[in-house]
């Protein structure tokens, strides 16, 4: 069995925790641990960690990797990138063509799909339902599972489950968001059940399928090798899984399945789903609140402190802080819409950037410097380039810094620092044992990307995985 983690989406729902380069499955929104590393968690209770599979894009690769290699390098050997962003069904072909010839995989193997930004609890019911839906998949199924609803839910996709076939009912149809009658209807009835996203089936049997409903995408992995799909990725259709096979096949099955869930679409969504104090209100954080009822109050690093306020969502950031009336969660999507149209950066960037040699944390920035937090692997290093417009100045916080300025090597040490001049090239790397942390000052009359010529690349595992 293999499974398919479908991390490269873009959401920017729960900003101004997700941004467009830092999007919901890295945030950590359950106590110490991102959504990506739960949906791991869950998985490797049923996979061997060399049998979970990643698919996400160029700019995510580095988030990706510092989760997995927590788990297992073999998850980090198994991530693929995303040429350009085409949707869930193109991304699927890719990473069938990548098991059946890179894993040697067999065309009768099982397969699941996975989202990797949803709440899902208990882990342990969860798994039984994937071992039920076994019987599905082996008769020949592409199999979904639903969730039983708990009200007239708008905000999500429905399955109407057909048939009883024992262990699973064949499903009817799929409805859209549904208007709050239709929900009402669909809640009293019984028969329908959130559509969570998640699928299972042979891979033969969704190749099948592909060359049925969907000849574009099937011609593309199936007549060239996996260099070459990923070569005419572009020429891919943008579309869903469930756009492209699922509304349209008539060998879907769908498990219902009885267990907290929830997509965590927005702000109001996050709050349904977490333990409520007496008061009605979800704290996270450093949070006072004072005459605070039925809110959501999301502190990151700041205090925050509430005083006589009610159905309130309150998020704060390192750069941003939202606050809105809950039940406007959806309204977000007009906010940044209008961030967008000023180029507002703080809707796409995170202060927290993931790189090959580690990451970095932005403190501090103006029109004349920056102040950052790099932290530096073990036997890493940084590209050696150099700045024509400003100047920076390494602090060592902990660990050992090998500085190459000019061809010249300096050691510095815990409290030590060093000056980079102007024009000239440069390398940092870390000489220790342990991680690696500087504080890095920028000056200059241009602080932006547009000032650096690099003369080494270290990035060829990223690079890799786009060949």
């Amino acid at each position: 069995m293999k499974a398919i983690v479908l991390a490269g989406g873009k959401g920017t729902r729960l900003w101004p925790l997700s941004r467009e380069k830092f999007s919901k499955q890295f945030i950590k929104l359950l106590p110490d641990k991102s959504l990506l590393e739960d949906t791991y968690e869950r998985l490797i209770k049923f996979f061997k960690p060399e049998d979970i599979l990643t698919i996400t894009n160029k700019e995510y690769f580095y988030f990706v990797k510092s989760i997995t290699d927590k788990f297992d390098k073999s998850m980090s050997h198994n991530t693929l990138l995303e040429p350009v962003g085409k949707n869930t069904a193109p991304a699927i072909a890719l990473a069938l063509k990548y098991i059946l010839e890179k894993i040697n995989g067999n065309p009768e193997e099982e397969v699941f799909i996975f989202p990797s930004d949803h709440l899902i609890e208990p882990q342990e019911k969860f798994i039984e339902y994937l071992n039920k839906s076994l019987s599905a998949v082996n008769s020949g199924f592409i199999t979904t599972f639903g969730i039983k609803p708990t009200k007239p839910e708008t905000g999500y996709g429905y399955i109407k489950a057909g048939e009883n076939m024992g262990d699973f009912f064949k499903v009817e149809k799929f409805i859209e968001k549904p208007s709050l009658e239709l929900a009402e209807k669909f809640l009293k009835e019984g028969n329908y059940f959130w559509n969570a996203g998640i699928f299972a089936f042979k891979i033969s049997v969704m190749l099948e399928e592909f060359e049925k409903y969907q000849e574009e995408i099937y011609t593309l992995i199936t007549k060239g090798s996996y260099r070459e799909v990923l070569e005419n990725f572009h020429k891919m259709p943008s579309i869903s899984i469930d756009y492209a096979i699922a509304e349209k096949s008539d060998r879907v099955a769908v498990i219902p399945m009885e267990l907290i869930w929830s997509d965590l679409g927005s702000w109001d969504s996050f709050y349904e789903v977490k333990e409520k104090d007496p008061n009605g209100n979800v704290l996270l954080g450093d949070v006072y609140a004072i005459n605070t009822r039925n809110s959501l109050v999301f502190s990151n690093k700041r205090l925050v402190g509430t005083i006589g306020i009610e159905d309130a969502i309150i998020v704060e950031t390192d750069d941003a802080i939202l606050i809105s009336k809950r039940g406007s969660g959806q309204e977000v999507k007009k906010l940044l819409e209008i961030l967008e149209n000023e180029g507002r950066n703080e809707i796409i960037y995170h202060t927290e950037v993931y790189r090959p040699w580690g990451m970095y944390k932005l403190l501090e920035k103006n029109g004349d410097y920056i102040i950052r937090k790099l932290i530096i692997k073990e036997g890493a290093s940084l590209t050696c380039h150099l700045h024509k417009k400003r100047t920076e100045h390494w602090i060592v916080l902990k660990g050992i810094a090998e500085a190459d300025i000019e061809n010249r090597k300096y050691y510095v040490y815990e409290g030590e620092s060093i000056f980079v001049p102007k024009g000239k090239p440069h390398q940092l790397k870390n000489a220790g044992e342990n991680p690696l942390e500087i504080i890095e000052i920028q000056s200059g009359e241009i602080l932006s990307e547009d000032d650096i010529e690099i003369f080494t690349k270290d990035e060829e595992e990223l690079e890799e995985k786009l060949r």
